[in-house]
Order: C-alpha cells, then structure tokens, then sequence
C-alpha cells in the first residue's frame, strides 16, 4: 500500500493527470544458457489520454536486455535503465515518423512512453514522457494518422461494410440485377426540394421510349401529419426528378396517385434503357423478403428481413403490413421483394414498425384507374383489428366464451372494399350516391352476433376517420357501442 501511495503520489505530481499504463509481470524466463532475460507483460490503462482517439499502445513484442543492463537493474539502477530503453526509442525515434505520406504504411504512431516506477508485485507503470518536442511531434502524427484513416474509411473497398448476413454469389448478382429497376426521386416546389424517396420501374414501352415509375405521395407531399386519418396536402404541380443510375436527370410526369393509398405513377419518356420488376399479389405472413431502396445519395439499401404479424397502430391506416426495418425516410417507395425478385410491397417510412402496402392492392387500383380513371372506395369510417394477431391465450378465451377463433385480416377487407367500388363503377361513375356493406358483428359485451348493413358514402380521397359520423352509423346501432369494437367479417 505504500509503494501504491508513492506512485499515486508521483504520477500526480510529475504528470497531472496524463495518460498511464500499468504493465504487469507475468512471468520471467532466464535459462542457464541464456543470454537474453525474457520479460512477458500485461497492459492495462490506468486513465484515458488527452486525445480524443487512443493514442497508441506500447509494442506488443517483449523488450529484450542485454546482460549489462540486467545486472545494472539487479543493483538498484532499474528505473534509469529502464527509462533510457523506453523513452530513446519510442520518444525519438517513432515520434514523427511521418505517418501522413502518401506512400507510407497505414499504422498508428507510437506512443513516447517511459517508466514511472515499479511495484513490489513486478507491475511497471508507464506515462508519456516529459520531452514537450517529443510530445509535439507525437500529436502531430496522431493528427495526421486520424485524417488518413478518415481517408481510408471513405474509400469503396475499404469502408466499413453493413452486411451483417451470409449470401451467395448467385443472390449477390440476382440482388444487383433488381436493383437496375430501384431509382430515386426528388420533388421541387418554387426551386425548393420538398423531399426525395425511391421509385420501382414497373412497365417500359419500348415503342414510346418511355416508362412508369411506382412510388410514394409522400414525394410531393407538403404537409404530412403523423396521424394518418387526417387530411394531407398535395403539390401535384410540383416538378418531379427521376435520377438515373449513371448519374443522368429527367423529368417526369405525374399520370395518377391514391390520396388513401398514398401511390402515385410517374411517366419518363426519352432514350432510357430500363428494365422493370413486375408485381406480385401473393405475400404471406411471416414470409421471408428483402428490402431495396435509395439512399439520398443514390446509393442501394438492402435488407433481408420478414413479414410480421401486427396490426397497424391507431394512427394508422387498415391497409398496412409491417416489417422490422429500419429504413431512411427516402427509403419510402422502396421494394419489398421476394425470393423471386418479384415486388410483393412497396415501403413506407413509419414508426415504430417499417410499412408496405401489398402489391395486390397497388394493381387493384393500378386497374381500376386504367378502366374507370378513378377509384371508389366504401367509406367506412372504422379502424379496425385482426383476431388472429392476438395473443393466443386471448384467442382461445374467446374461441371457449364466444366460439369464435378466425375473422377477416384487416388487410383482407381492403380487396372487398375495392371489389365494392368497381362493381359500383361498372353500373355508374357517379361517386356522389352510396352503398351498402352488410357487416357480421359479434359485440363482445352483449354476446350476441348479428349481420348489419352499413350505408356509406364512395370516394377516392383520403379516408377520414369519425366515430360518430352519422352516415356512417348503422342501422338499429343503438351508438353505446361502434362497429369498431367487434369482431367482423365484411360481406358485400
């Protein structure tokens, strides 16, 4: 303890607080034929340095004495010698060792490191030497050494990689070839960006030289409340960008979008060589996909992951599946692919889960505006949950009490909407009248289970969520208790 409150005392003293380390040893090796004594070591860091990054640490090789210099340690002159092995050269000969060139290697410089003193049990503690020019040189060497290093880390083959999943070669060149049809868009509105996020090329014709492009509203979105019942606004005028992947830029078109779906097709024309991705209905959940996107500086997002088995939070919409994630907000209008390369979802940048929307529904409105120029979709005005994402101690409670164990996933219900919305489409363009939905109900509280008919109005727009919205209201709903709080099944 004593020796400790010396050392204590002199590092405190002589160096006020600077970097120490505490070398330990371990065990020592002397042969009777030996001429070298061998010394192996322990490093520990007693306290940080006064640079931000770790200066450096002592050489890892064991330091070798001659046969004088252990006899002078043996007598008493330990600590001089052992300064006088240390401090030559790690202090003047590696500070300044000029490792900023161009050409040098790519090494941490050396720390000038001395002995302070040594402990009964063998342990050394070390500090950085007193020499101010020594010192001076080293911090610039460490300066230089960091701003080399940033170099490095931004060169291609050399910069830390994120893939933390083993691939393939043959998934390496089948992700690359999809990714020929992943661009990135940006938004303008009176010379201001208003945001940019990721496109899928979906249809190219040849004939026309031109192509369409799937992705985001949010592209020209303007003002985007996190609640997404609430009303949104558009700058469909807004002039739109299509960067290409050798670096070029052309402006497209807007031709339709979806304010409740938040889809929108743009239309390039030009000399463009493109190749598309084509849509896929069937998703499953918990099926293994992958992610492609666009970063802002165009460069490509991937990830593996899966379909998860959630319900849509109270902000948001019915229609959404989830994923683990995470992406960048201009990662929105991202892929969602299979292990067939094909487009099952387009992404959506959401909290705390990532969104997609699954591509049955993208080509349901895709067709529908083809034919009819515009979508109509039942209103109804309900946020709704899906049985089968409870918790299955709960599912069985209600198959024992109610029997009732299934129902129709929520993102299900979207189809029969739609279907709703053509057949009327086919009968009358007239958006203004409105339609009947009967609805299987099982109200929790009372334990009875009817069919009501819902009679609500058609549109195209963004769906507004109010819970005591009149037209909305069933017949012989009594009010205590909406729709939303049962289990349903739609039936139109």
């Amino acid at each position: 303890m004593a020796v400790a409150s010396q050392v204590s005392a002199l590092v405190e003293d002589r160096f006020d607080g600077v970097w120490m380390m505490k070398m330990k040893i371990l065990r020592v090796s002397l042969p009777v034929s030996a001429s070298v004594l061998l010394v192996f070591v322990r490093v520990q860091i007693l306290s940080p340095p006064r640079l931000p990054s770790d200066p450096g640490k002592p050489a890892a090789s064991s330091p070798r004495r001659s046969m004088e210099e252990t006899s002078e340690s043996d007598s008493g002159s330990a600590r001089g010698t052992k300064r006088k092995r240390v401090t030559e050269p790690r202090d003047r000969d590696s500070a300044g060792s000029g490792s900023d060139s161009s050409g040098s290697p790519f090494r941490r410089p050396k720390a000038p490191l001395m002995p302070i003193c040594t402990e009964e049990d063998g342990t050394v503690l070390y500090g950085f030497t007193d020499d101010q020019d020594v010192m001076d040189r080293y911090h610039d060497d460490m300066q230089k050494y960091i701003k080399k290093r940033d170099r490095h880390k931004r060169m291609l083959t050399l910069a830390p990689s994120s893939v933390t999943e083993r691939r393939t070669f043959k998934e390496t060149e089948s992700v690359l070839k999809y990714a020929e049809s992943v661009l990135s868009l940006s938004a303008y509105l009176d010379g201001k960006m208003i945001n940019q996020c990721t496109g899928i090329v979906v249809e190219v014709d040849a004939f026309r030289n031109s192509a369409i492009i799937l992705t985001s509203t949010w592209l020209f979105c303007t003002k985007k409340p996190l609640d997404d019942w609430t009303k949104k606004e558009y700058a469909t005028e807004a002039k739109v960008n299509v960067h290409m992947l050798d670096d070029s830029t052309l402006e497209c078109r807007l031709m339709f979008f979806s304010e409740h779906y938040e889809i929108a097709f743009f239309e390039i024309s030009g000399d463009i060589s493109l190749k598309t991705l084509s849509l896929e209905c069937n998703v499953e959940l918990g099926q293994d996909v992958f992610l492609l996107a666009r970063d802002t500086n165009l460069n490509l997002i991937y990830k593996r992951d899966k379909v998860q088995l959630v319900d849509p939070c109270e902000h948001q919409q019915n229609h959404y599946q989830f994923l683990n994630g995470p992406i960048p907000q201009c990662g929105t209008g991202g892929g969602v692919l299979d292990a067939g390369g094909k487009i099952v979802g387009m992404l959506f940048y959401k909290l705390p889960l990532v969104a997609f929307i699954p591509s049955s529904l993208i080509l349901k409105c895709s067709t529908m505006w083809q034919h009819f120029r515009q979508l109509a979709r039942p209103q109804l005005g309900l946020k709704l949950r899906t049985l089968a994402f409870l918790d299955i101690p709960r599912i069985e409670l209600m198959s024992r009490k109610f029997s009732i164990s299934s129902g129709l996933i929520v993102g299900e219900l979207e189809h029969v909407l739609l279907g709703v919305g053509e057949e009327h489409l086919q009968k009358s363009n007239d958006l203004s009248s409105k339609v009947e939905v009967e609805i299987g109900v099982f109200h929790v509280r009372k334990r009875i289970q009817r069919f009501i008919t819902l009679r609500v109005g058609l549109s195209d727009h963004l769906e507004v969520f109010h819970s005591d919205d009149e037209d909305a209201k069933a017949e012989g709903n009594t009010g205590e208790e909406g729709p939303a709080a049962a289990a349903c099944e739609a039936k139109p």
